[in-house]
Parts: structure tokens; sequence; C-alpha cells
């Protein structure tokens, strides 16, 4: 019975610190930080495309509330 109590005691500390160490809110992640559209004439015609894959890997709502090219 000691035995068990002692499991018992030891498997719900592990529960209770594993969740207070996880990471709360949002958080964004991306596939690619970046993207190089390589040496481009001056008198190319179209547009360069490139798709970055964003996920929300947090707990709670991602909000992307602005987005600027570098």
């Amino acid at each position: 019975m000691k035995k068990l109590m002692t499991l018992v005691l030891v498997v719900g500390c592990m529960l209770v610190f594993s969740k207070t160490n996880a990471a709360t809110g949002p958080m964004i992640s991306v596939d690619t930080e970046e993207f190089d559209a390589g040496t481009l004439k001056a008198s190319t015609t179209g547009s360069v495309k490139h798709v970055f894959k964003v996920k929300n890997t947090g707990d709670s709502v991602l909000v992307i509330r602005d987005v600027r090219p570098g």
C-alpha cells in the first residue's frame, strides 16, 4: 500500500509540473523564415510568389495584425 501511495504521489507531481512548465498563450511557427527570390532583371514581367505556412502551436487564439515585407 505504501508503494502504491508513493507511485500515485510521484505521478501526480509529474503531471502538475509538466502542466505548469507548458507554454501558454498563442505561439507562432512557420515552415521557413526566409525566401530568396534570386536575381531578377528589371525587364522581367510577372511576379514572384511564395507561400509561408503559418501555424498556431499555442493554446489560445493567434491574431496576426500586421505583415510587412523584409
